[in-house]
């Protein structure tokens, strides 16, 4: 398509795969704008986006009292409009061609069809509204509440802090891509069930607060949690003390069963949508791809979630219950075990291909040293028959606890520390010193004992 490669060279469309982008292009008209025509006119209908392919146009910012503030310039590869696709509301500013100018112009009606059709070309617009977010001049509100600053991305969201307008205290504001907005299905899928999932009451889930829906998308008011998600702990630390990894999968499956109890299958179990408080409770996110048990059930030809946490029923397109999430439960203590995936390639569908076809790799071919209990978890989980796995949380919950070292009331449980600072020659006798050390302490009946390397100061 004629105007596909200079698209393919705009920030705000990095996220479209060349296909569709040669889709978006078919929406573009160029019109020429002579020096000093004016493009815009405030409080005209918004009705299109234009993106400025020559030249360069003057855009003067008014205060609310209509006088001039200060005056933006937009150039080649930039664009201006863009809140009418988002929107539709009348023009906030006039627009003049500062030079001779050319424009892409994309007009809103024509577009909400277009998307309708094809709704993965609707990302970039979750680019362009996350640029206006925050930034100087930009949106500082959604619905009732106020937006603060980002807190993190993913390929289906933005997730903002905000204030919640009376209790004045913070939540997490998780804004959908568009491109699920705009697939139809999902967004009566969303509708029906935001109120299911704010329902949800559980000590390890984050809790929904609230639903907005404005810029032609859908956000999630959740509670904001203060910890660090485990995706992060596995990077920074690789393998997890095993009594932190059975303390971690228990309130996970605890969660998990509560969920499933509830009608709600997540679909996108994964590290990075489990935080771990400083207390170390942890809590489960990112219910957004999530669907009741009912619509789980039906077969789905659109493949949802991430490709290295999927059931191999989720990879086939399949009828989904809770044992999918259980399935990425058991990938998900895989990684804690070891420090890796067990099934990793660049190409997504590859990874799909192994988590069907493939049994997932024993932990302790990696790390001899994980316990049989975790071993027999893993293996249990991931069985690629759902019959064959935990049938619920609450018996993945039994088993963890009955593997857990009995002898200690963690009610009156206290914990020491020895730090030892030594010179560097003097290594191997604190080694020997901890190992003769170690041994002591495992004589001392229900003692738990967490050992960390001999390390650098830093």
């Amino acid at each position: 398509m004629a105007h596909t490669a200079f698209l393919s060279s705009i920030n705000a469309f990095r996220t479209l795969p060349a296909r569709e982008i040669e889709r978006l292009s078919t929406q573009c008209e160029l019109i020429r704008f002579a020096q000093g025509a004016q493009i815009i006119r405030r409080g005209d209908p918004g009705d299109a986006m234009y993106i400025v392919k020559k030249g360069e146009v003057r855009i003067p910012i008014a205060d609310p009292a209509g006088r001039e503030k200060f005056v933006a310039r937009v150039g080649q590869g930039e664009f201006f409009g863009e809140m009418a696709l988002l929107t539709g509301e009348p023009r906030v500013a006039d627009v003049f061609a500062e030079t001779p100018v050319e424009c892409l112009v994309i007009r809103r009606q024509p577009l909400q069809a277009f998307l309708a059709q094809h709704p993965r070309v609707a990302s970039f617009l979750t680019e362009i509204l996350g640029k206006r977010l925050l930034e100087g001049e930009g949106i500082k509100q959604v619905g009732k509440y106020k937006l603060v600053g980002e807190l993190g991305r993913g390929g289906m969201a933005l997730v903002f802090e905000g204030l919640h307008p009376t209790l004045n205290t913070a939540v997490a504001i998780k804004m959908l891509s568009h491109e699920l907005v705009y697939d139809e299905d999902f967004a009566t899928r969303f509708k029906n069930e935001a109120k299911i999932i704010g329902a949800l009451n559980h000590e390890n889930i984050v809790k929904v607060i609230d639903t907005e829906e404005s810029y032609a998308t859908f956000f999630i008011i959740m509670e904001k949690v203060s910890g660090t998600v485990l995706s992060r702990l596995i990077d920074t630390r690789g393998v997890l003390p095993f009594d932190e990894t059975r303390a971690i999968l228990r309130q996970l499956a605890s969660a998990l069963d509560y969920a499933h109890t509830h009608g709600i299958v997540h679909r996108d179990i994964k590290p990075a949508n489990v935080i771990i408080e400083h207390s170390g409770r942890v809590k489960l996110m990112d219910f957004g791809i999530a669907k009741t048990r009912a619509e789980a059930s039906k077969e789905d030809e659109d493949i949802v979630g991430t490709a290295e946490y999927m059931s191999p029923e989720q990879a086939l397109g399949r009828k989904l219950d809770g044992r999918s999430d259980i399935y990425s439960v058991g990938i998900m203590a895989s990684e804690m075990l070891t420090g890796r995936l067990p099934f990793d390639s660049p190409d997504p569908y590859e990874i799909l291909r192994m988590h069907v076809r493939d049994p997932v790799p024993s932990p302790k071919a990696t790390n001899p040293r994980v316990p049989d209990d975790l071993e027999m978890l893993v293996r249990k989980a991931t069985a690629k028959k759902p019959e064959e796995r935990f049938q619920t949380g609450r018996e993945m919950v039994e088993f963890l606890s009955a593997a857990e070292p009995k002898g200690l009331d963690l009610s009156r449980a206290k914990s020491a520390v020895i730090t030892l600072i030594y010179d560097g020659p003097q290594e191997e006798q604190v080694r020997d010193f901890l190992r003769r050390s170690i041994a002591e302490a495992k004589k001392i009946p229900g003692l738990r004992l967490g050992v960390s390397e001999v390390g650098k100061i830093h």
